[in-house]
């Protein structure tokens, strides 16, 4: 019965992907469009402030976003636990990005007050855009493509 159970375990296959995995690219992609959406908002209620309405809105969705990125952090990190190989590396680098925006938070304070044309947000967008990119790339595609 044993023996069963762990070949059981084990035979799923090569291109298996845990649920934590799946949560964590979900977890942050849902996070990205629920921030654009939230910063399309209430840059909308900025312009006239007579729409309440998108503030609320805006409000709502920013929340959302930083719950979906929770979520993809404890994915990312419960993925780099139970994966392993070229999914692990994927949630590795998922995992990197509330690192890289907790440093460039830290350079962002300091340098912004004295020089507020810093390139540092754009850098920031970049980084965490290929980690993104590059973290679901290497979870998601099947584990056959670049082999013969």
């Amino acid at each position: 019965m044993s023996k069963r159970r762990a070949t059981a375990k084990h035979s799923i296959g090569p291109g298996f992907r845990s649920r934590p995995a799946w949560i964590a690219v979900i977890g942050w992609w849902s996070a990205v469009v629920l921030a654009i959406v939230a910063t399309v908002l209430l840059n909308s209620w900025l312009a006239d402030e007579t729409r309440i309405g998108a503030q609320r809105a805006g409000i709502w969705l920013a929340g959302f976003a930083a719950l979906a990125a929770i979520t993809g952090w404890v994915g990312s990190i419960g993925s780099v636990l139970k994966d392993d190989g070229r999914v692990r590396a994927g949630a590795s680098c998922l995992l990197a990005i509330p690192i890289v925006s907790l440093v460039m938070g830290i350079i962002a304070v300091s340098s912004t007050v004295e020089r507020p044309t810093d390139p540092l947000p754009v850098l920031w967008v970049i980084i965490s855009g290929l980690l993104l990119l590059v973290g679901t790339l290497l979870i998601v595609l099947p584990e056959h493509l670049g082999t013969s």
